[in-house]
């Protein structure tokens, strides 16, 4: 029942993941509709991961951090989009706390311990799409902050392919 149960809520809160995203995307770049994307996509990851975390049987330290990461996280982003910053700040400092905590405990692990489909191509593949993301969402925000020609380009691009990067870690990962 567990593993059924977390492999069946698996793809779900990956498509609030990359709806979250876009969202991001719409808000930084003051697109339309950011504000109501944003909530469409945080309250039902809220909602499908607190129901994997109550599903699953045995629960450790680790899962109660992430459960309050993920909850904290949305909770957050809501209060910001209604621009309550004031409780918000206090949710900042809780969210730093979980997210040191976690890297601390789970994040170093988080990508050695991870089992591809085909160790060749796909690893290569797969990593130099994280580079790749990691590279252009970085240079994007650094030129939007400069006001630098490109700047929305190269962060839309790096968005789009941090999508693209939600999805092929879904099909190349073996999920236990």
């Amino acid at each position: 029942m567990q593993n059924s149960t977390k492999k069946t809520l698996t793809f779900p809160i990956r498509i609030a993941l990359i709806l979250l995203v876009c969202a991001i995307l719409f808000k930084v770049q003051h697109w339309p509709y950011a504000s109501q994307l944003l909530l469409m996509s945080t309250i039902p990851l809220a909602l499908l991961y607190s129901l994997r975390f109550l599903n699953k049987k045995e629960k450790k330290r680790i899962d109660i951090v992430k459960l309050g990461l993920v909850l904290v996280w949305t909770i957050n982003i809501v209060l910001k989009t209604y621009h309550i910053n004031f409780i918000a700040y206090g949710f900042e400092l809780v969210l730093f706390v979980l997210f040191v905590w976690w890297f601390i405990e789970d994040g170093l692990r988080y990508f050695s311990k991870r089992k591809f489909i085909n160790n060749g191509f796909i690893k290569f593949f797969y990593y130099g799409l994280c580079i790749l993301t990691i590279t252009l969402i970085l240079w994007g925000t650094l030129f939007k902050i400069q006001h630098w020609p490109y700047g929305s380009l190269i962060l839309t691009f790096g968005f789009l392919f941090l999508v693209m990067m939600l999805i092929v870690d879904y099909v190349v990962i073996k999920r236990s």
